[in-house]
C-alpha cells in the first residue's frame, strides 16, 4: 500500500512517499512516539543538572531556598514517573502502552528483534526495576506501610543513572538504525535552555 507520510523537520514538513505494511507502519509510529518521550526524559535530566548543580547552590539558596527545593523535588519525582512509563508492560487492562516492551513486540512482529536490542533492553529494565518501588509505593500510590516506615525507595547510584541514560540513547539509536529512521543524539541541547538565562538574571541581581 502506498501512502503519503509527513515527517516534521524543525519548522518544516517533508512530504515523503513510502510503501509500508501495517505492522511496519505501527512500528514506525510507536517508536517515534517512544523516542520523543525518551528525549523528554533526557531534557528533564539536563534541566535538573543545569539548574541544581553544586555551583548554583549558593545563588539559589540566597534567592529562594524553599522555592527551588520544591522545584527540585517536583522535577525529581516527575523524572522517575516518566522513566517508569516506558518500563511498563505493553498491554494493561486491554489497552496498549507505548513502552520498550511494545516496541520490541513490534520488532518481533517484523522479524527484526535481535540480541543487541534484547541486551540493551535488559540493562534498561534493570534500572527500571530499581526505581519502580518509588513509583509504586510513593509517587503513583500512597502506600501506608512505606509512608510510615520512612525508608528511602528507588535509590540508584550516580554511575547507575549515567549508565541508564547511555543505554537509553543506545536503545533509540539501535532501533532507529534498524528500521531506517537513523540515530538521533539527544544527549544534550543544541542551545542553552531557559534555566541558563534564569541563572544569569539571578546573578545580576544577587552579588
Amino acid at each position: 500500500m502506498s501512502e503519503i507520510v509527513y515527517r516534521k523537520q524543525g519548522a518544516c514538513e517533508e512530504k515523503v512517499t513510502s510503501i509500508m505494511e501495517p505492522a511496519e507502519k505501527k512500528l514506525h509510529i510507536d517508536f517515534k512516539a517512544l523516542r520523543d518521550h525518551c528525549i523528554e526524559i533526557r531534557k528533564e535530566y539536563n534541566l535538573y543538572c543545569n539548574l541544581f548543580c553544586e555551583e548554583n547552590r549558593d545563588i539559589l539558596t540566597k534567592v529562594a531556598a524553599a522555592f527551588f527545593f520544591d522545584i527540585a523535588a517536583i522535577i525529581h519525582r516527575d523524572w522517575k514517573l516518566q522513566v517508569c512509563k516506558i518500563m511498563d508492560r505493553e498491554e494493561m487492562n486491554g489497552k496498549e502502552n507505548i513502552t520498550i516492551d511494545l516496541i520490541n513486540s513490534r520488532l518481533q512482529d517484523n522479524n527484526l528483534l535481535n540480541t543487541e536490542i534484547e541486551d540493551t533492553t535488559a540493562k534498561l529494565k534493570c534500572f527500571g526495576t530499581k526505581i519502580s518501588t518509588a513509583r509504586n509505593k510513593r509517587l503513583a500510590h500512597f502506600d501506608r506501610k512505606a509512608h510510615f516506615n520512612g525508608q528511602p525507595l528507588g535509590g540508584t547510584s550516580e554511575r547507575e543513572l549515567l549508565e541508564f541514560l547511555s543505554e537509553l540513547q543506545n536503545y533509540c539509536n539501535q532501533v532507529g538504525e534498524l528500521i531506517g529512521l537513523g540515530p538521533l543524539d539527544f544527549s544534550c541541547c543544541a542551545i542553552q535552555g531557559d534555566e541558563q538565562d534564569l541563572l544569569k538574571q539571578l546573578k545580576l541581581v544577587v552579588k
